[in-house]
């Protein structure tokens, strides 16, 4: 019971213990909010479940152990900023919602002080890559025209339309020269893409960390079509000023402004059904909301072994949660607080600038055996990894004059040889060590501050993130597209009537796309019958008239 001071009106009041409701949403990470917001704009009575305290999810900016000192310690890198409808659905610039594009972004240094840089403006790319290869730099010229069609023209606008069919959209994409290209890449590996275009080393390895760092097998075929996806991306990185959590903000504002309702602290434990259909949700601390629609933005196992439960799911939907694969690997995030920024000793001062930098790394073979070593459970000593400086991007998260906050991340297994107990404070001490020798500016005497976080503390947080997985699940050629997180369900309306899903384990993933919500928004507002007040942007119906229809 919330604490009444005779005279003064409470600030909240007591929850029923039962409502109704037209449309429950577990979860408000990203996709849930989006999912949410759009629904309760189209006049449904939305209810937002949130297990944690804080809103947002992966979209989350937090104090370090010291107080003015914040980082976003989980989505950073926006990519997919330039595409999602809910930016201009909603006019989300009306909330001060403010997202940065640096040029420089992502460079990569090496041992003898050399670098690479990819911009956004081509230009200053080829540049650098011609530094090493004059072949290379033509060859990327040319590429980036065909690969920048196929984000534009396909990748990036499927990303908010439901997922067709492999045998259907092969036969779509064969009508297209962009499309037929696109099914070349597909089934390919990103390795194999990389080797056979790149003839120098160094350029080949930092497009491979820029194409698989978010957990791509690079000897896996079936995903090739990545490739440009994540290297165009890789190229126009978004930073949210002020971090993550006010793009979350923004989202829940619109939830509320739009009559919805949110509960955060409240832990759904169980989604009710009545005559195999959904009739609500029951919370750990007894509140029943019900309704017929209930969308899900947890994990397989959450939703349909945990909050369902393998006795009520059709035939085969608890064994495909079975056989669900969390991610290759997670990371191990190094946080620091700096009296300077780390300062990179290179041939190319723009590095400093850089929004994310790549260290450790002298080619490909010592970065195809950190993965391996990866994928096995161990790191080896050849690890290496990631640094962005984000005062130097947002200064309002060192609320401390001229300090610096900063992260290094590496790629990391969740079951560790020798336990995370023990390993996370000697990988501290290593990867400190290595970054300080390619950035001498962070002495030992100019670090205030540090913190670390495991693949173990990353599922403590989000425990929908099992084993550390921040995307939900593995990307393989059995968990995408149509198959994610499997055919019945994919489309974001499951088997059980009522049931959706809208997290990142369904089409098209994770990453902050936005993806699975709005999909899911669609779904749910032509089930009901409910009339849309948005219409898809144009690069999503030219997708649709192109491949679909």
């Amino acid at each position: 019971m919330p604490v009444v001071v005779p005279g003064i009106e409470p600030l909240f009041r007591e929850f029923p213990e039962e409502t109704e409701w037209d449309a429950v949403v577990v979860g408000a990470g990203p996709n849930g909010l989006i999912a949410a917001a759009y629904l309760a704009r189209a006049g449904l009575r939305v209810a937002l479940v949130e297990r944690r305290y804080e809103i947002g999810g992966g979209l989350v900016t937090e104090e370090l152990l010291f107080p003015g000192y914040y980082s976003n310690l989980h989505a950073i890198y926006h990519m997919m900023v330039d595409y999602m409808p809910v930016f201009s659905d909603f006019d989300l610039n009306r909330h001060a919602l403010i997202f940065i594009k640096p040029n420089a972004q992502t460079a990569m240094v090496f041992e003898d002080g050399t670098s690479l840089l990819l911009c956004q403006m081509l230009e200053d790319t080829r540049d650098s890559i011609a530094k090493f290869s004059f072949k290379d730099a033509e060859t990327f010229g040319k590429l980036m025209g065909t690969w920048r069609r196929i984000v534009d023209e396909v990748v990036a606008p499927a990303t908010y339309a439901p997922p067709s069919p492999p045998i259907e959209l092969s036969i779509a994409l064969e009508r297209t020269e962009i499309g037929r290209v696109v099914l070349e890449m597909t089934e390919r590996s990103p390795l194999e893409i990389l080797s056979e275009l790149f003839e120098n080393d160094r350029v080949r390895a930092l497009m491979l960390y820029v194409s698989c760092m978010w957990g791509l097998d690079p000897r896996e075929n079936g995903v090739g079509f990545f490739v440009p996806l994540l290297l165009e991306r890789g190229m126009n990185k978004c930073y949210c000023y002020g971090g993550s959590h006010k793009f979350a903000g923004a989202l829940v504002r619109e939830v509320l402004q739009a009559g919805g309702t949110v509960l955060d602290n409240a832990e759904v434990v169980k989604i009710l059904l009545e005559n195999g259909h959904v009739a609500g949700v029951q919370t750990s601390d007894g509140l029943t909301l019900k309704s017929k629609v209930v969308l899900s933005s947890l994990d397989p196992h959450s939703t349909f072994l945990s909050l369902v439960g393998r006795e009520h799911l059709p035939e085969g939907l608890g064994e495909s949660a079975d056989q669900w694969k969390w991610d290759k690997w997670s990371f191990y995030t190094l946080h620091i607080a700096s009296e300077e920024p780390p300062r990179y000793a290179c041939d190319d001062p723009w590095v400093n600038e850089a929004f994310m930098t790549i260290f450790g790394f002298e080619g490909t073979d010592q970065l195809l055996a950190h993965w391996d070593s990866v994928m096995k459970g161990d790191v080896s000593e050849g690890f290496g990894g990631h640094a962005t400086c984000e005062s130097l991007l947002d200064p309002h998260l060192s609320r401390v004059p001229g300090k610096q906050v900063s992260f290094f991340q590496m790629h990391a297994p969740y079951d560790i040889a020798g336990g995370w107990g023990k390993r996370a404070k000697e990988l501290q001490e290593v990867a400190l060590a290595k970054w300080q020798r390619v950035a001498p500016s962070l002495k030992p005497e100019s670090i205030l501050m540090t913190r670390f976080e495991t693949p173990v503390d990353i599922e403590t947080r989000f425990p929908n993130m099992r084993r550390g997985s921040i995307k939900h699940g593995d990307y393989n050629p059995l968990q995408l597209g149509y198959f994610r997180p499997n055919p019945e369900c994919s489309s974001s309306k499951t088997p059980i009537e009522g049931l959706y899903l809208c997290g990142a384990s369904t089409y098209p993933g994770g990453l902050v796309t936005g993806g699975p919500g709005y999909v899911a928004a669609n779904k749910v507002a032509e089930d009901l019958g409910v009339k849309k007040w948005w219409t898809p942007p144009s690069h999503v119906q030219r997708y649709v008239e192109s491949y679909m229809e």
